[in-house]
């Protein structure tokens, strides 16, 4: 890939600023000399880094209207985290809306309320609710020995749906494999030329009903195959050196995750998904369906909506309101978690990485269906993985 300055400038100052903060550059495809060279160096202080981002600033390629807006607000992205860095303070929900364009709010409690009674509904009995959901998620996890052999089934079947769609290079491919430890529940590594490496959590049993879901998310047609196409499109053929370092705090994350959520509604309309892993997961899998396609679709309905509630507490928490416990009170009582499913969201949400990351699965999920009026996700969904679209595009 040849970089001209600008590219060569913004990719070093990445790389920089990746030295201060580990795990920034979600996936880096640019040229490996100049990461090395780069790594070789001192670290360089914020004030420095940002001497050279007034440079970018100066100097954004002004012939393509759409990359010109696109960096605009990346360059404000890492114009926050160097802020962050020299210890400046910023407060929390600027901290979100400078890194990714978006403004995130409190969601009414009542909304919760009502799909914890959609819950209730669907999961009778005598105990307390978090208790039945607890009992109903156990129905359905898969043995450890059947978890590897089950998401490899989802990713031939995720891989086989998303190329009925779209055009992809031959070459492409995604490896698995488990790992503990983590704040995160699955994690797409993209390695470039078309290749990922999928991690999947096992700290927590993974459910049969989510896999096909979260392999959607990973692979194909989420993050996997956004980074392919965006890397032979951006990277390959028009040289836009920016696109060749993915950077978690960044715009660009809420697209990613965005396409991520939504991605399994795509190669499975009308939420067939779930009549899919009735059919063909769960048998392969040793597991007995106690539930219709149909109670499956009303259940994930329901739970989406507490995927809400981290954000809630997030802000809570880190504009003071709540102090740690009250936080993974508030996480347990409104997202119907176990202490232990409670403490690990909260690990989530205080990691420096993912404290203001958290925002981008349901705001990514909320622009879209917002871009889609009538329903149709598709045309926006096939933009977003070939376009430089910021997310405050998408608001209507």
């Amino acid at each position: 890939m040849k970089l001209d300055e600008f590219s060569r400038t913004y990719l070093t100052l990445t790389l920089e600023i990746d030295k201060h903060i580990d795990g920034y550059i979600d996936a880096y495809t640019g040229p490996a000399d100049l990461k090395t060279a780069v790594s070789a160096t001192p670290k360089r202080e914020p004030t420095a880094l940002l001497d050279d981002l007034a440079w970018l600033q100066a100097n954004i390629p002004t012939e393509d209207v759409a990359r010109a807006d696109y960096v605009t607000a990346v360059l404000t992205a890492l114009q926050c985290t160097l802020h962050l860095l020299r210890g400046d303070d910023v407060p929390y929900l600027d901290e979100v809306q400078r890194l990714y364009d978006i403004r995130p709010s409190l969601v009414d409690e009542a909304e919760f309320s009502a799909a914890h009674n959609e819950l209730d509904t669907l999961l009778p009995g005598s105990a307390p609710l978090p208790d039945r959901l607890d009992t109903h998620r156990k129905q359905y996890y898969l043995p450890q020995e059947k978890v590897l052999p089950m998401l490899e089934l989802a990713r031939e079947e995720a891989r086989r749906r998303t190329l009925s769609l779209l055009d992809l290079p031959a070459d492409n491919g995604v490896d698995i494999t488990l790992t503990s430890s983590q704040p995160w529940s699955a994690y797409n590594w993209f390695k470039g030329d078309g290749r990922s490496h999928i991690e999947f959590n096992t700290d927590n049993p993974i459910s049969a009903l989510g896999l096909i879901s979260t392999f959607a998310h990973e692979g194909y047609p989420g993050h996997h195959t956004e980074h392919l196409l965006k890397e032979q499109k951006f990277v390959h053929e028009l040289g836009y050196g920016e696109m060749a370092a993915a950077l978690l705090h960044s715009p660009s994350a809420v697209i990613a995750e965005g396409i991520a959520t939504t991605a399994v509604e795509i190669i499975f309309p009308d939420h067939s998904h779930h009549q899919w892993t009735l059919d063909v997961l769960l048998p392969a899998a040793g597991l007995t369906a106690i539930d219709t396609a149909e109670t499956l679709r009303r259940l994930a309905r329901a739970q989406r909506m507490t995927r809400y509630v981290n954000g809630n507490a997030a802000i809570l928490y880190h504009t003071g309101q709540l102090s740690k416990e009250q936080t993974i009170e508030y996480i347990q009582t409104y997202g119907l978690s176990t202490p232990q499913r409670a403490a690990h969201s909260f690990s989530f949400i205080s990691h420096p990485l993912f404290r203001s990351y958290l925002f981008t699965y349901t705001y990514g999920y909320d622009l879209i269906v917002q871009a889609a009026p009538d329903g149709n996700k598709w045309p926006i969904f096939r933009r977003l993985l070939v376009e430089q679209i910021r997310p405050s595009q998408l608001k209507v």
